[in-house]
């Protein structure tokens, strides 16, 4: 059966309707809508509101993501409480611009509106990754980020000039339905972490390819605000596309069962294209808007990083993966703003650069693409109920409850070897499959070292293959089978 924490974990995790989902989606669409948008002068992520000065914008960002990233890593247990707390703090500095205040005043105002933004951007990740359920995480990310997107698209319509004060407005409405989310949440639940005591193993190098796509695909969307920018309704249109194409992904799933994983690859070569498309504007200005919307779908790679997130924290419950997550988004920031200020000044080889990143996402999510789909789709049923001890080399039998997906990959698997495959030649591959190296599986199995590797050699000789991604082959079509059942 799975770990004791895994089931644990497990049965925290809530199932919550589009509408609350909405409600917490408000956060992205302040964030990008009256924090980062709301003014003309470049930044970190974007654009200020005047008369702030940018140097202090750029303090309070750092601040607020590292005592995110503290938090979560000292004290997750009170994150929805700080969420409640800053999201009241927040909503009340936006109650004050209203007032006739002095524009000191009104600066300060919204150096708290800055501040809370940022504070609060690390824990919104973490309720998705330790908190919902894999169906909400990609309702969330998928339709309920539409609805957010396409506000933001609303608010930087610069078709029709969008008034200060119908910003403040919006502010006020976003924060009041994220206050309805945060207080619906429960406070007492949180996700157990492992410890090294547990005998649970993670596969590492998996999870470090995940966190460098992160920090990838956090690029595609900085870089693909900042050249929206550069062009004349640019932001308008890359926010729209990015809600239409949150919508058409969500469509997808519901309708034809291709899950949001399988939308990672087409989506950043779409961001690249628009790369393409952003240089050949700096000479054909007519491509800018396509340019702006092929780079709004680009985005989708990076909204729905949280989703990386749920995956890896049900294999292996680290208290470190979700401030791992945002200081990899953070990262990201910094790289992004230096890039800017070194190549403000020559946009060809700036954009260049950003399609070269885009490039190399494409080739990375290749890499990673199997094992995470393996992994998605096979991660329970692929669990086993008795690991077999460190000194007995005996096969790990599998739970009656995990029903015909595992039979299946297995009898797969059967049916193109050469000779018969023992259970635990089986239970390697499933750990192989899921991005396990040797000394793992044998952590996570309690099959000596030794018998891991004997197996896996037995493994790869009767299936005629050399490396772990060849296994991939030998389960395809059952993999389509239950992409399609999703």
């Amino acid at each position: 059966m799975n770990h004791p924490i895994l089931v644990e974990n497990e049965n925290k995790r809530l199932t919550l309707r589009l509408p609350l989902l909405i409600c917490f989606a408000m956060f992205a669409a302040w964030q990008m809508g009256m924090v980062y948008f709301s003014g003309q002068t470049m930044s970190v992520d974007g654009r200020t509101p005047l008369p702030i000065r940018v140097g202090d914008v750029t303090v309070l960002i750092v601040t607020g993501y590292i005592l995110s990233i503290a938090v979560m890593i000292f004290m997750p247990r009170i994150i929805v409480w700080a969420e409640r707390i800053t999201a009241s703090a927040a909503l009340l500095s936006a109650l004050a611009l209203f007032l006739p205040l002095s524009p000191e005043m009104s600066a300060a105002a919204l150096y708290v509106q800055y501040f809370c933004c940022c504070f609060m951007i690390g824990f919104e990740t973490a309720i998705i990754i330790g908190l919902f359920s894999e169906k909400t995480a990609m309702i969330h990310l998928t339709i309920a980020y539409g609805v957010a997107n396409g506000l933001v698209a609303i608010l930087q319509n610069d078709f029709i000039k969008v008034d200060f004060t119908v910003f403040k407005a919006f502010t006020v409405l976003a924060l009041v339905l994220m206050l309805i989310f945060f207080w619906k949440l429960p406070t007492g639940v949180w996700t157990r972490t492992v410890k090294k005591s547990d005998g649970l193993a993670a596969p590492k190098r998996l999870f470090a390819g995940i966190l460098f796509w992160t920090v990838m695909s956090c690029f595609v969307i900085l870089f693909g605000n900042a050249v929206a920018e550069t062009f004349t309704h640019g932001v308008f249109v890359f926010y729209l596309s990015s809600a239409v194409f949150c919508v058409i992904v969500y469509l997808l799933w519901q309708k034809l069962g291709v899950v949001p994983f399988k939308s990672f690859s087409a989506v950043v070569a779409i961001g690249a294209m628009g790369f393409v498309l952003a240089i050949a504007a700096l000479y054909v200005p007519a491509l800018s808007l396509a340019a702006c919307a092929l780079l709004g779908i680009g985005s989708m790679g990076c909204w729905l990083n949280p989703l990386l997130g749920v995956l890896m924290l049900k294999e292996y419950p680290s208290r470190f993966i979700m401030p791992g997550i945002i200081g990899a988004a953070f990262i990201a920031v910094l790289i992004h703003t230096a890039l800017l200020d070194l190549f403000r000044y020559n946009w060809v080889v700036l954009y260049v650069t950003y399609l070269v990143i885009a490039v190399s996402l494409v080739i990375l999510y290749l890499v990673l693409a199997p094992y995470l789909m393996f992994t998605f789709l096979h991660r329970q049923a692929d669990s086993v109920s008795e690991p077999a001890k460190k000194n007995e080399a005996q096969p790990v039998q599998m739970p009656a409850e995990a029903g015909s997906g595992i039979l299946n990959w297995r009898e797969m698997l059967q049916a193109n070897a050469y000779d018969r495959l023992s259970e635990g030649e089986l239970d390697i591959a499933g750990y192989m499959m899921r991005g396990y190296q040797n000394e793992e599986i044998s952590e996570e199995s309690r099959y000596p070292l030794e018998t891991v590797k004997t197996y896996r050699k037995r493994l790869y000789s009767k299936l005629q293959i050399h490396k772990p991604r060849e296994l991939f082959a030998r389960t395809e079509k059952i993999v389509k089978g239950k992409e399609d059942s999703l």
